[in-house]
């Protein structure tokens, strides 16, 4: 019989027995109920619902050996529980209750398991985590019965029963290395380049993150590049998650809810928020077991070895294994599962944000807070969001430790309460201060990262303009206010911090001053682990608020973004009616009678594309822009919209898109009208990417198709000429491109669309005479491109000699209201606004489609892109640089280094000798004649403790105030600097995002990651090194397996760091194009959504984002996985000491305190060595950014240091004597002859001969691309001549006979007065008057003056004034124009001011207002009337000045002294515009007659 006799009260629930097997061993009850009844019981009804899942997933593994050697075990398996079941029902005796049922059940299981295997096997890509978690789980649980049975037999049945237990032991753990193995060689249709190893790592895979080791070698071996990354698990694509959560992130969910974005993402990722709760329990046991292993430990070397079993030393060293093995993998899954969360909610939101730009209005000012919701805020979210757990964990932490403390000392318990009560009244102080301080910082970053990412693409013209040094010294401003924000939101961190430690320094003192009566060195040591376990969670609860609300606030960012009204299409098919939106509070007038009316009945004809009924349209709602619009657009004829400048036309084209977003009436389009219409705006939009791929877009490439385009719009020839065809790369916002080629490529991708609806927005602007004419043949006339599709096109021009080509013809006045309409022949007689252009109806006009017999001239070639974009050399990507190092601690102030050093060493003095002292306070009191009072021991002991908490506060206010001021404005100001000395072809060859990227991700590493892994570094490095001295204390034999642990520990962060320093770069590589893309995206979402690409944008968005996501995720999963490994190296030293502690019989107090000390040590060295890794990679953006600042070459060159005299130019001479010029910066050193020439065929300018007198008024004419901008871009120095080899024939540029060469590049800009053709302005906000006078050296008189100049004043009076804030696009393109060419009067007069102060009424005034004026194409874009007014300012002002002015406008050069003919970057012909034009066979004559005749 088995009766298993020898314990009184085996029959009991125990748990412990009494009086038999060393009183070492739980009772036969207590482990068959819950070492087997429960589990087996459990595993059984989970199986069920596990096969449920199964059966419906279909067959994906092979590998039919396994499956077999699988069922076999486990038929070997579930027969020897047949045997046992046989023993217990005919051989057992009083236990027969508990071993029938138990090994019934367990029978159960392994029959369950036989299906429960085979189908796992078969349809599940990685090994079972149920079926391993259950195997795993019962060996522990079974290993234990195995010891009592053995332990208990006493007659053979009972030793059979028991090796027949054993031996199905045995065979779980075969079964577990069978389940275990990876699947991956046998999966059906599984391609491992497309599946992370993370899909296919079962239990034990994931729990030790064993399926990152194939990662960790190759990093460590070799550079990794984006490729050698895992792919992302397909659970966490962003389009997956959301398309199977956007119902649950609807807008109308959560609008107007306080944190509704917060509850919804919590119920989208429900499932994923809650798998970490499982493993945070249980890590939050074992911890707690910690205090229960010290006691134990502590009671038994206290007492003397003859009267303690020997089983109880191996027992703590077996209890000691599973708590901190078992606090390694709970905290291994915890992380795991938490990471996976966090991700996942940072692609929904990134996703969510992208998607919502897609939705939003345009509005009169780029906004770019989408762009810093996606970067910043999301990270902030996911930094808050990942500890949040610990909260409820802590919480219930911190109960517990009050209940466990108050049984070991009492009423004293409430010590610590009292201390952490305290905190929490001062951490609700500081965090009212968190949400508004971090919203106040965080709008200060958006506003610089979006005045930086504005001004990159403008950079040309700013330098044209003279604001290249305002708007730098504007940005540093911006940044230092940046900085001052964000050093207030670090200060309450600071204070944060230090409320979190207080808990920790002096919730011990108080206690043991309320229970000095009853310490002694086991109440003592105990007593300290309780008060970690409390404080401690208190301290991370505290300290994670912070982290938290700024979360929060974050999440209220992204929801009041996703809350915005939306773009509504008010746009309608049909007859039907759309009437949504804002509307005019007003009555709208439909104004002078009209040629032509729309109504309903027009409105649904088949002859309208588009038809407008009582339309009144604005941008704001107390500001209307059109009003009174009855409009039928023809089907398949050309409408062309003239009128004056800010007259409505632009808004007109975006009624026409249903993108403005006040709008009264109808709009109507024919029911075959396409809803994809072909959209070129006023101001190109282009992509930084190859002429072919900026004019294909999204849509299917055809070659025919493509061919025709290049030819209508001319660009065949441009193409010819570039180095890489329509391969070459145009840069940011199409820097690379002359305005004419921007707009014709612009042009070319809305043609290249399958569409029947074209708008076109003063697209011939930017074009020559000839090209304009040829280009508008081949594209609008009656036998053009658009004609010969069928198609119907707008278009918006001042180039109203082509009116007699349109079917139709929509005149806008002044106040946005319809002046006339109808066919050119019907306006001519009505005697209004278009019979007072001059246009004359001339035969042959719009029927010719003779291609220009002349070549245009090649656009700036753009070279390949140069390495300023690489962060580190391929060997600094792996073993770093402490050059950087240097580079950083250099632009350190004095008090931060010796803060660090004072307050570090301090640090880890304080805070470890204060354990030690516990010591020799424990060891005092418990003896019979104590030297001091426990007052002089506390008192001492608090002392430590309030020093060890001042040095952590002064170290990090030191380092989150000044420090990261200093370092980050002068680190910002030389990245700036660098930028904006940056030569003409940096911007051209180097993508907006990856320099958008350094003033964005890196200033915010700089800022944040950066000082705060530094600090976090510095005190846990001390911290650790007192640690180990104090757990030495335990037994000096520990000393022998330091220098193992440090070698370990150093191999480790080798191996470690290696591979995270390079996943580190990736990640922030892998987030430019997806910036780039983003910021694309803002710039063009109207031209998107005509052409109808956003689901295109959309679906590039996910996968860049999803790219972005792979180093980010990994990073995170490889840091966990450090911390496994440094857990389990905890987890052997801590079995060291409690081995070393039970049989050497250490000093007791030695051991309490290194055990106390190790509950922290695996921690501490584990942010060691992460803070460490964090340094490291966050140093990255201090090398990318010292790599930016020495890699990039400056404008500026040697020699250049002259500054003229202050009245310098005061006479205007200029001379050019044999130059040549390149874009190409490789050219500089090549020869410029001829013969150079012809080998070198990128030159723009070739040979220029040319001088120009003191007060001479030359015109530059030719074809687009013939080199005029770049004779403008010559005399500013923004293009460098070539420098020739020999010195044969000199080449020169003066002016006033002064060489350019010699002057310093910025008082040169300053100097001469230039009017770039796309105007640009200060950041937006900025006052009228600091636009109109950046340097602060008018009066409000005399800006108001110059606004009255050119008719400007009313618009400015009416919006404020000059000290009102004013944004440069919500201006139209002809006011910009405007405004700039003020700008430049302004800057006359007060030069002349300054002139006749610094020399008197002595020297006559005229002959002191000279200089010299650059005009490119200033009026491009304005109406004919303005234009002339425009020139006769310009006379006026400048009468004395030198102007130098490219023109396409041939009718105002005739006032002009000279002409300038180019071609081909050659000067082909010179002399008096009125004697040209009367010269047979002149070219200036043929360029005249195009523009005249349109011949």
């Amino acid at each position: 019989m088995m009766d298993f006799s020898g314990c009184v009260n085996d029959e009991s629930l125990g748990p412990t027995v009494v009086g038999c097997r060393d009183d070492f061993d739980f009772t036969i009850k207590f482990e068959r109920i819950f070492f087997s009844l429960i589990p087996t019981s459990l595993f059984l009804a989970l199986s069920l619902s596990r096969l449920v899942h199964l059966i419906r997933k279909p067959i994906i593994v092979g590998g039919t050996l396994l499956r077999l050697v699988k069922l076999a075990t486990i038929t070997v398996y579930s027969a020897v529980q047949l045997v046992l079941l046989v023993l217990s029902t005919t051989r057992s005796g009083r236990f027969g209750a508990l071993f029938i049922p138990s090994d019934a059940i367990a029978l159960g299981s392994a029959l369950c398991m036989i299906t429960l295997s085979s189908w796992e096997h078969s349809r599940s890509p990685r090994p079972s985590i149920f079926l391993n978690g259950y195997l795993f789980i019962s060996i522990l649980l079974d290993v234990s019965q195995t010891r009592t049975l053995w332990l208990a037999s006493t007659n053979a049945t009972e030793h059979a029963y028991a090796r027949i237990f054993t031996s199905g032991v045995a065979l779980k753990a075969l079964l577990i290395v069978l389940e275990s193995q990876s699947k991956t060689r046998w999966m059906l249709l599984w391609d491992t380049k497309i599946h992370s190893p993370e899909e296919t790592s079962g239990l034990y895979g994931l729990g030790a993150y064993f399926w990152l080791n194939r990662l960790f070698l190759k990093g460590y071996r070799s550079i990794l590049k984006l490729d050698d990354l895992y792919p992302l698990d397909a659970t966490m694509a962003s389009e997956t998650l959301y398309n199977q959560h956007s119902q649950q992130m609807d807008v109308a969910i959560f609008r107007g809810q306080k944190h509704g974005l917060c509850r919804s993402l919590a119920k989208t990722l429900a499932v994923q928020l809650l798998l970490p709760v499982g493993p945070r329990i249980a890590m939050g046991a074992f911890q707690f077991c910690q205090p229960f292993l010290i006691e134990t430990l502590l009671k038994y070397l206290s007492t003397p070895s003859e009267t303690t079993p020997k089983n109880l030393g191996c027992g703590l060293i077996g209890a000691t294994l599973l708590i901190y093995v078992g606090i390694a993998v709970s905290a291994a899954f915890y992380w795991y599962f938490q990471e996976r969360a966090m991700y996942m909610a940072r692609g929904l939101l990134a996703a969510t944000v992208y998607r919502k730009t897609t939705e939003s209005k345009l509005s009169a000012a780029d906004d770019s807070a989408a762009l810093t919701l996606m970067s910043a805020d999301v990270e902030r979210i996911i930094v808050g969001c990942l500890p949040i757990h610990e909260f409820w964990a802590n919480a219930v932490e911190v109960a517990l430790a009050c209940w466990l403390l108050s049984r070991q000392i009492g009423v004293a318990f409430l010590a610590p309460l009292i201390v952490v009560g305290c905190c929490i009244v001062c951490s609700y102080f500081t965090a009212k201060l968190t949400g508004p301080r971090q919203k106040a910082w965080m709008e200060k970053i958006q506003k610089r990262v979006g005045l930086t990412s504005s001004i990159l693409g403008q950079m040309k013209h700013l330098k044209i303009s003279g604001l290249a040094v305002p708007v730098e010294e504007a940005i540093q401003g911006l940044r230092i206010d940046e900085l001052n924000a964000g050093a207030r939101f670090r200060t309450v961190l600071v204070y944060s911090s230090a409320v979190a430690y207080t808990p920790l320094c002096l919730s011990p003192v108080i206690t043991f001053a309320f229970a000095s009566r009853t310490l002694d060195v086991t109440t003592m040591f105990t007593s300290i682990s309780y008060i970690l376990l409390l404080a401690s969670p208190l301290g991370s609860l505290l300290q994670h608020v912070t982290s938290l609300l700024s979360a929060l606030a974050c999440l209220g960012r992204i929801q009041s973004f996703l809350e915005t009204d939306p773009r509504v299409d008010f746009r309608d098919s049909g007859s039907s009616l759309y009437h949504t939106g804002e509307h005019v509070d007003r009555t709208t007038d439909p104004g002078p009678s009209n040629t032509r009316t729309a109504n309903a009945a027009d409105a649904v004809s088949d002859s309208s594309a588009i038809a407008i009924t009582s339309g009144s349209f604005a941008w704001q709602s107390d500001k209307p822009t059109l009003s009174g619009l009855n409009v039928s657009i023809p089907k398949s004829r050309l409408t062309v919209i003239v009128g004056p400048v800010a007259s409505g036309k632009s808004t007109f084209c975006n009624v026409i898109l249903g993108e403005v977003p006040v709008f009264e009436g109808r709009v109507l389009t024919g029911d075959n009208v396409s809803r994809t219409i072909g959209y070129c705006a006023q101001t190109p939009y282009l992509s930084n990417s190859t002429i072919r791929e900026n004019i294909v877009g999204y849509s299917q490439f055809h070659q025919e198709r493509y061919e025709e385009i290049l030819e209508a719009t001319m660009l065949e020839e441009d193409l010819a000429l570039l180095p890489n065809g329509d391969g070459t790369n145009i840069g940011s916002s199409g820097i690379s491109l002359s305005g004419g080629q921007k707009q014709r490529v612009s042009m070319a991708r809305a043609l290249y669309l399958n569409t029947d609806l074209f708008v076109f927005d003063d697209i011939l602007s930017g074009l020559d005479a000839d090209t304009e004419e040829q280009v508008f043949r081949r594209v609008f006339s009656s036998n053009g491109l658009i004609r010969r599709r069928n198609a119907t096109a707008v278009l918006c021009t001042h180039s109203v000699r082509h009116l007699p080509a349109a079917d139709h013809i929509i005149a806008l006045g002044t106040d946005g209201s319809i002046v006339e309409q109808g066919s050119f022949q019907e306006l001519m007689t009505n005697d209004k606004y278009v019979s007072t252009l001059g246009v004359v109806l001339l035969s042959g006009d719009s029927s010719s489609d003779t291609p220009s017999s002349s070549g245009t001239d090649r656009p700036k070639p753009a070279p390949p892109k140069p390495p300023v974009v690489s962060e580190t050399t391929d060997s600094g990507r792996i073993t770093g640089d402490f050059a950087v190092y240097r580079h950083y601690f250099a632009r350190l102030n004095l008090i931060s280094i010796v803060a660090f050093a004072t307050c570090g060493v301090g640090w880890g003095f304080f805070s470890n000798f204060a354990t030690i002292w516990l010591k020799f306070w424990s060891e005092d009191v418990g003896s019979p004649n104590p030297k001091h009072s426990n007052a002089y021991y506390n008192g001492l002991y608090a002392l430590f403790q309030v020093g060890s908490l001042l040095c952590l506060f002064f170290l990090a206010l030191a380092v989150f105030t000044s420090t990261i001021k200093f370092t980050g404005a002068k680190l910002h100001n030389e990245t700036l600097r660098t930028v904006i000395n940056a030569p003409l072809k940096f911007f051209a060859t180097t993508d907006t995002g990856v320099i958008t990227n350094l003033f964005s991700q890196d200033m915010t590493i700089l800022d944040g990651q950066l000082p705060m892994s530094l600090v976090n570094l510095v005190l846990y490095l001390f911290n650790v090194l007192g640690m180990a001295a104090v757990i030495l204390t335990s037994s000096p034999y520990l000393a022998i397996t330091y220098p193992f642990l440090a070698a370990i520990l150093y191999i480790l962060q080798k191996f470690y760091l290696r591979t995270s320093r390079q996943i580190r770069l990736l990640d922030l590589e892998a987030k430019s194009p997806l910036y780039s893309h983003f910021i694309d995206t803002i710039k063009g979402i109207a031209t998107m959504r005509a052409h109808s690409w956003v689901s295109h944008g959309v679906k590039k968005n996910d996968q860049l984002l999803d790219t972005s996501q792979r180093p980010a995720y990994l990073l995170a999963m490889i840091q966990r996985w450090l911390e496994f490994t440094l857990h389990f190296i905890v987890a052997v030293l801590a079995i060291a000491v409690v081995t070393l502690a039970t049989q050497l019989r250490s000093n007791t107090a030695f051991a309490g305190a290194s055990l106390v000390t190790l509950m922290a040590f695996g921690e501490a060295l584990s942010y060691i060595i992460r803070f460490y890794t964090m340094l490291e990679t966050s140093i990255g953006a201090v090398s990318r950014l010292k790599t930016f600042s020495e890699t990039v070459k400056s404008e500026n060159e040697e020699g250049e240091d002259v500054v003229p005299p202050k009245e310098w130019p005061l006479k205007g001479a200029i001379q050019i004597t044999g130059v040549s010029a390149s874009y190409d910066g490789e050219e500089n050193d090549n020869n410029n002859t001829p013969a150079a020439q012809n080998q070198f065929p990128h030159l723009v300018l070739k040979d220029l001969n040319l001088d120009i007198a003191p007060g001479e008024k030359l015109t530059i004419c030719g074809r687009s691309g013939s080199g005029k901008s770049s004779l403008i871009l010559l005399l500013l120095r923004l293009l460098d001549p070539v420098t020739p080899q020999n010195n044969e024939t000199e080449t020169e540029i003066t002016i006033d006979s002064l060489p350019l060469s010699k002057i310093q590049r910025s008082v040169l800009r300053q100097r001469l007065i230039a009017v770039p053709q796309d105007p640009v302005f200060l950041p937006d906000g900025t006052s009228f008057q600091s636009n109109l006078d950046p340097f602060h050296l008018a009066s409000e008189a005399d800006c108001r003056s110059v606004l009255e100049a050119v008719a400007l004043w009313p618009l400015v009076s009416e919006r404020g004034g000059l000290q009102a804030g004013m944004s440069g696009d919500a201006l139209s393109q002809g006011q910009r124009q405007l405004f700039s060419l003020a700008r430049a009067i302004l800057r006359r007069r007060i030069r002349a001011r300054e002139r006749e102060a610094e020399y008197g009424s002595d020297v006559p005034s005229a002959s002191l207002d000279g200089g010299v004026l650059l005009l490119d194409e200033v009026s491009s874009s304005v109406d004919k009337n303005t234009d002339e007014a425009m020139q006769a300012v310009i006379r006026q002002e400048f009468a004395g000045y030198t102007i130098v002015m490219v023109s396409h406008r041939l009718g105002m050069v005739m006032e002009f002294d000279r002409v300038v003919v180019m071609d081909e970057g050659r000067i082909v012909e010179v002399g008096k515009p009125k004697s040209l034009v009367e010269t047979e066979g002149s070219r200036f004559r043929d360029l005249w007659l195009v523009g005249k005749t349109g011949k």
